[in-house]
């Protein structure tokens, strides 16, 4: 276990001098990169020796494998814009360094669970702040500016939104999933029981539909609906969000031109190819030039004639250049996070605990598979960021803060059982 700290680290170091050299040896990496990308790695690795040195004890894949996902973007971000690739990089170091601060800091994180209406408050506080003081870009006010710095609230809400509902749905558990109150054949929760997860859900998402930011809008309400479901097993929650789904799709549909564009694009891109369908029908070629193999680093025409290919469309330039191979690389990397934070909430000695990593994992699995989705054609464009690849410091440093607490939890029940089997051993002799 101990030698897995060091060799899984290697191979993450390797994925990102590989690419970088390969960028540099084609005389497309700016050399102020190579600098980013040592105090990176040397980061890396002194991570790799403080969880040495505090005999961590949790999950041994989970950062590795989400510290290659973030060498491959580094890589490619370097690849497509340098510019963003220099300030991706200080986001990446900050985001290890809160990392490790979440770990050492937020060793019980059970103490979340207390504050989790201020966590609401927060979170709704956050979304009206940005509703009146935001910033729009791309049709959604999502943004935030202050002293020159632009951030995106919406991202530390995913923070708050999910130990609410750990610790909500935790507290109310079997009355959730029994009921309390009898509607002909269903048995359904009374309103102070339901009460405050409707308020939550309903204010997040109608400030999230004022903002325009339907895309986190979405995301938001798989994680409330899917949690849901995960923790009290009943068909009965699902069935009813779709219809709810159906009808609140079809109120943007209505009300929002930005939303039409992009349902008419979905369906038929190749109608508008200079216009509105231009980035789907580009994403699409370069998805397509990529074929099996790749074109290669660095030989990809994807990360100039793709739009916005540092945020939105980064895994089709991955997929141009890397090809089928490579995309599916990425893919089974993001399937194998997913997995493990689930393996790490079946695992997790509380009920908190088991609810905050299914959260985790929930939220991950459907960022990963709307964007993906969106960028292949499957779905309509929804602008989020694929975790750890795409441009943008928020989500980098949000999902890192996320990675900390899915980490405690692991370490947290690993050292549980252990200080178990040893007592037990203790009593036996």
């Amino acid at each position: 276990m101990k030698k897995d700290f060091f060799i899984l680290r290697l191979l993450v170091l390797a994925i990102l001098w590989v690419g970088l050299g390969v960028l540099l040896l084609q005389g497309k990496l700016d050399n102020r990169l190579v600098w980013q990308g040592l105090v990176f790695s040397a980061l890396i690795l002194l991570g790799c020796l403080i969880e040495y040195l505090l005999g961590y004890k949790g999950d041994p894949y989970i950062l590795p494998v989400v510290q290659a996902i973030m060498a491959l973007g580094l890589v490619f971000l370097a690849r497509i814009r340098p510019a963003s690739a220099l300030r991706q990089f200080w986001w990446a170091s900050i985001s290890l360094f809160v990392f490790y601060l979440v770990l050492l800091a937020l060793r019980d994180y059970k103490i979340l669970g207390r504050y989790r209406y201020l966590a609401g408050i927060v979170a709704v506080g956050l979304l009206l702040l940005t509703l009146v003081f935001g910033v729009a870009a791309n049709g959604a006010t999502s943004w935030l500016e202050l002293g020159g710095i632009r951030f995106e609230p919406e991202e530390f809400v995913k923070i708050a939104m999910l130990v609410f509902l750990a610790s909500y749905l935790g507290e109310n558990e079997e009355l959730l999933r029994i009921g309390t109150v009898q509607f002909g054949r269903f048995s359904l929760p009374d309103w102070r029981t339901f009460g405050p997860f409707l308020v939550m859900g309903t204010f997040s998402l109608g400030l999230l539909a004022a903002q325009k930011s339907l895309g986190t809008a979405l995301v938001f309400y798989l994680v409330f609906v899917l949690t849901l479901y995960v923790v009290t097993e009943r068909f009965l929650y699902l069935a009813v969000s779709v219809p709810i789904f159906l009808l609140t799709g079809s109120l943007g549909y209505l009300l929002f031109g930005h939303v039409r564009l992009r349902v008419a694009m979905w369906l038929n891109p190749w109608s508008d190819t200079t216009g509105g369908g231009y980035q789907i029908a580009q994403s699409l070629f370069s998805i397509a030039g990529g074929r099996i193999l790749g074109t290669g680093l660095g030989n990809g025409i994807g990360a100039f004639q793709v739009p916005a290919a540092s945020t939105d469309f980064v895994f089709s330039v991955i997929a141009e250049e890397l090809g089928f191979g490579g995309a599916m690389a990425v893919l089974c990397l993001f399937l194998i996070i997913v997995i493990r934070a689930f393996v790490v909430s079946l695992r997790a000695q509380e009920r908190f605990g088991q609810i905050l990593a299914a959260g985790i994992g929930i939220l991950l699995g459907t960022e990963t598979l709307i964007i993906l989705a969106g960028v292949t054609k499957l779905l309509p464009l929804t602008g989020i960021p694929l975790p750890w690849v795409s441009y943008g410091g928020s989500s980098l440093l949000v999902h890192f803060i996320l990675l900390g607490i899915l980490i405690n939890i692991s370490h947290s029940t690993a050292a549980g059982t252990f200080g178990l089997k040893a007592k037990r051993r203790e009593y036996s002799a």
